[in-house]
């Protein structure tokens, strides 16, 4: 990271110079404001600046400048103690931080450390965001994973052609994307998407709904009603759940993938219809079929294609991806900023089992925006449920129900000793975490 240095005082220009040098960042000097905007020309990442200088460009100058000729390029003011009111003010005009004189060398370094760091976090997010617009997005479903290239693939593969597909996944892996995104791709994209979660429907009304029925069929149907089917004429019916459907309903839904006809309930003619029936299940399919929830000759007729989703933990490389398609979705939907999140939020996110699959991640992430965080999401902004059940999974860390000690112990155990890690991984602070491991004498 290249830092311009602008300070009237030579000894400090110097040494502040120096100490920047010496912790390997690249430096450029000015001893004055109009000698700053010169040397912006050669570019700089960072502008440390003194806030008094003498006329004609001081701090306050400078920076007004930059705010018309350079936005964007963060700046650090350094202040006497007694000027400290005007750099606030000078930050109402856009200055990122202030650091007031006389200051040690650490917290110059802490100081210029932070935005270093957000540096190479927003460089890591424009890597991430880059791929994902590059390689690892179809119809809004992110993964670069060996087995998402396959799903992507199958989707390309059954948008070509007319026949039924059945997708497999476990609650939360995507299923229903993954329906959209092959009718999307298909001939049939200009006509309806219907979708119908077959759980939802109550099994004496599900024949109606999917096949329509007619005016005094049965007591409600005051009405003839054309139901899905016709909603979805030339387009794409999506049932999912299909394990759901009463047996009646699977007949008729048999009847209508062969011979392109449906009955609706009460009525004694057969209609044509033409609607590409795609769907899925998170039941063990061989299971289902035995258990005789789902017909075995439906089952054969369903699957001319099928698309297996992985659950989320057999393709934990999509994670990072993943929440940087959320943080970036979610900064649009909130109005934020949020820069990405930080590399211990990675690790315990990429550790943990997810069994909601990308659902409960994307919730995860939406939660920590709609708490109010600001420039990234630390693991302290994280739900302590996930930070516990990701100990649990890694490091066999017992739930809260158990004794303090011992999950303590557990969580030293599972960061390897890291207290830092430790804190976070059980929702509290450092300094806590000290004085438990004191009263409960814990042997490190």
């Amino acid at each position: 990271m290249r830092i311009l240095i602008v300070e009237d005082d030579p000894d400090m220009l110097s040494s502040c110079e120096r100490l920047l040098k010496r912790a390997g960042y690249k430096t450029l000097v000015a001893p004055s404001g109009e000698a700053a905007v010169k040397e912006l020309e050669e570019g700089a990442d960072l502008v440390l600046t003194d806030l008094r200088m003498p006329s004609p460009m001081d701090g306050i100058g400078l920076l007004k400048w930059m705010a018309k000729n350079r936005p964007g390029l963060p700046v650090i003011l350094m202040t006497g103690y007694g000027s400290v009111k005007n750099a606030v003010e000078a930050m109402k005009l856009g200055a990122a931080d202030y650091i007031t004189k006389p200051f040690t060398k650490e917290e110059l370094l802490a100081t210029v450390g932070r935005f270093s760091e957000k540096r190479k976090l927003e460089s890591e997010v424009r890597k991430l965001r880059q791929e994902i617009r590059r390689t690892v997005s179809l119809e809004g479903i992110v993964g670069k994973s060996s087995a998402m290239r396959a799903v992507f693939e199958k989707i390309s593969a059954a948008a070509r052609v007319d026949s039924p597909v059945l997708i497999l996944g476990e609650s939360g892996t995507g299923k229903e994307m993954v329906a959209r995104a092959v009718h999307e791709q298909s001939p049939r994209s200009k006509s309806p998407f219907v979708p119908v979660n077959c759980g939802a429907l109550p099994r004496e009304l599900i024949e109606s709904e999917l096949f329509g029925h007619k005016k005094g069929a049965f007591t409600s149907a005051v009405a003839d009603h054309d139901g899905m089917f016709f909603a979805a004429d030339k387009g794409t019916l999506f049932l999912d759940e299909i394990g759901e459907m009463a047996p009646t309903a699977q007949v008729k839904l048999l009847r209508a993938l062969q011979e392109k006809t449906i009955r609706p309930v009460g009525d004694s003619r057969e209609k044509s219809v033409d609607a590409r029936i795609l769907a899925a299940t998170n039941q063990n399919i061989e299971h289902a079929i035995e258990s005789k929830q789902i017909r075995e000759d439906l089952y054969y007729r369903l699957s001319v294609i099928t698309i297996q989703i992985p659950a989320l933990r057999d393709r934990r490389e999509d994670i990072p991806l993943l929440i940087s398609h959320f943080t970036e979705r979610f900064n649009t939907a909130f109005g934020r900023s949020v820069a990405g999140v930080s590399a211990d939020a990675v690790d315990i996110l990429q550790s943990h089992p997810w069994p909601g699959n990308v659902r409960q991640l994307e919730n995860v992430i939406e939660g920590c925006f709609a708490m109010g965080v600001a420039e990234r999401i630390d693991a302290a902004d994280l739900p302590a449920t996930i930070r516990v059940a990701t100990a649990a999974h890694v490091g066999e860390v017992p739930k809260l129900t158990e004794s303090e000690k011992v999950l303590i112990e557990r969580a030293l155990k599972a960061s390897s000793g890291n207290k830092s890690h430790a804190a976070r991984i059980l929702g509290i602070s450092r300094t806590r975490l000290y004085n438990k491991i004191e009263t409960y004498k814990i042997e490190e």
